[in-house]
């Protein structure tokens, strides 16, 4: 049987990026939230193959930062209101920056 979608990483190595990217998070009161969420897309894409195709995650934290805080800003003005929205928006900037690592 052919598998188109393939995950080769581990467990291991998703934990320390898990626990390095969390504790900055939480140190920086969740302002290094996009870089960390970067580097995480970074490993994910790195290890996932598509039809034998590795992707690969060009977004930065730098790139996202200003979207990520007016999402959080009018989420949190909206009471969670527009948190379906700011989700749609964080999806659309992540496939944008998913591509094929060829």
């Amino acid at each position: 049987m052919n598998k188109p979608f393939v995950f080769v990483g581990s467990g291991l190595g998703y934990l320390w990026l898990l626990i390095w990217t969390t504790v900055v998070s939480i140190i920086t009161v969740g302002l290094f939230f996009p870089w960390a969420y970067s580097a995480q897309q970074r490993w994910i894409c790195a290890n996932t193959y598509v039809e034998g195709r590795r992707l690969r995650f060009d977004g930065t934290g730098l790139g996202f930062f200003f979207q990520w805080l007016v999402i959080m800003l009018l989420t949190a003005v909206t009471f969670g209101i527009y948190a379906p929205w700011g989700y749609c928006q964080f999806k659309r900037w992540e496939t944008r920056n998913t591509v094929f690592d060829d």
